[in-house]
């Protein structure tokens, strides 16, 4: 053994040079030297505390929720659901007794309706007529409305078409569509008497 070894391997030795040692040749060393090494190594268990799997689970559903929590502050929705919208309006735009109720049209007569708003025709599908509202002038807050409104109303005094696309201001009473001028295609004119009727 080299002088170099041994210098290394008494750094080594946590013992305390100054203490005394017993010769490896005595019995008592012998003894001793036997026993450590025929008595068998165990293995201590780990006592150390770890994250069982379910903790570790719900931890991470925790982190998950707080994410998705922050992603609806910020978006103001969930992620594939729908956002809950009011139902439609549905008004009756049309009857036999249309035409007995015209009167000559006036402001003052057309801030007496109901339900005013102005909106554009989405769909046209048999009898029914639906509208995306644009303005609320009174009486609702939905954002569609449907018309059922027979085929034919055109020919009616003061009737008119609906069609895919375009404008109309619309009034209703009781739930039905005033006619004789008082709902028509927008225009700036009739738009102006609706501002000046319901202060818009």
């Amino acid at each position: 053994m080299t002088d170099q070894l041994r210098k290394r391997l008494a750094g080594l030795d946590p013992m305390h040079p100054g203490v005394p040692t017993e010769s490896l040749a005595t019995p008592a060393s012998r003894r001793l030297l036997e026993e450590i090494m025929s008595t068998p190594v165990t293995e201590e268990p780990d006592t150390r505390l770890k994250p069982s799997r379910w903790l570790i689970g719900v931890a991470a559903a925790a982190a998950l929720v707080v994410a998705v929590g922050g992603a609806i502050a910020l978006t103001g929705e969930t992620s594939g659901d729908p956002v809950a919208q009011d139902p439609p309006l549905v008004l009756n735009a049309g009857g036999e007794d249309v035409m007995a109720s015209c009167i000559m049209f006036s402001v003052e007569e057309l801030a007496k309706a109901q339900v005013a708003f102005e909106g554009t025709v989405v769909t046209v599908e048999g009898d029914a007529v639906t509208l995306d509202v644009g303005e609320w002038f009174k009486g609702g807050e939905a954002s569609q409305v449907v018309l059922n409104a027979p085929q034919g109303l055109e020919a009616l005094i003061a009737g008119f078409p609906f069609e895919v696309g375009s404008q109309y201001l619309i009034t209703a009473y009781d739930g039905n569509v005033n006619y004789c001028g008082f709902s028509a295609p927008s225009t700036p004119e009739m738009k102006a008497a609706f501002e000046q009727a319901f202060g818009g």
